[in-house]
C-alpha cells in the first residue's frame, strides 16, 4: 500500500476497490505531450532538476498529475536524507508497457555507496488485471 500499511479493525466497513484505472498502451510521444497540454498528463523528471537532472526529453516522462506529486514527495524525502548525508546516490528507474510513452511504474531508490537505503516504487497504470 506505500509507505503504511494500513489494517481494518474487526467489522469496520471496508470501501470497495477502485476500478481499474487509466489505459495509456497507446500513447505515443506526440499524444502524451498532447494530454500534457490539457492537463491530464504532467511532466516528471527521472533526476529532478534540483538534484542537477536537465530539463530535455531524455530526462522528461510525462504522468498523471497525481503521480508527478507522489514522485515529488519521495523526492523531499531524499533531499532529507542527502542533507543528514544518509545518502550520496540515486536513480529513478521508469517501467513500460509495450510501446506506451507513458510509464506503468517509476521506482524511486536513494543509496549510500551504491547501497539502497530508500526505495519507493509508484505505480501509475497497468499492473493487475491490465
Amino acid at each position: 500500500m506505500g509507505f503504511f500499511d494500513f489494517r481494518k479493525k474487526k467489522g469496520e466497513v471496508q470501501e470497495p476497490a477502485p476500478g481499474p484505472g487509466p489505459d495509456f498502451s497507446h500513447v505515443d510521444r506526440q499524444k502524451a505531450q498532447e494530454l500534457a497540454r490539457a492537463g491530464t498528463l504532467a511532466p516528471m523528471y527521472m533526476m529532478p532538476l534540483r538534484f542537477g537532472g536537465e530539463g530535455s526529453e531524455r530526462n522528461r516522462l510525462f504522468v498523471p498529475p497525481v503521480a508527478a506529486a507522489l514522485k515529488d514527495r519521495c523526492d523531499d524525502m531524499v533531499e532529507d536524507l542527502l542533507r543528514q548525508e544518509k545518502v550520496n546516490g540515486y536513480e529513478c528507474a521508469p517501467e513500460y508497457q509495450g510501446t506506451s510513452f507513458v510509464p506503468t511504474a517509476v521506482t524511486v531508490i536513494a543509496k549510500m555507496d551504491g547501497k539502497p537505503v530508500f526505495t519507493q516504487r509508484i505505480q501509475i497504470w497497468g499492473g493487475q488485471g491490465q
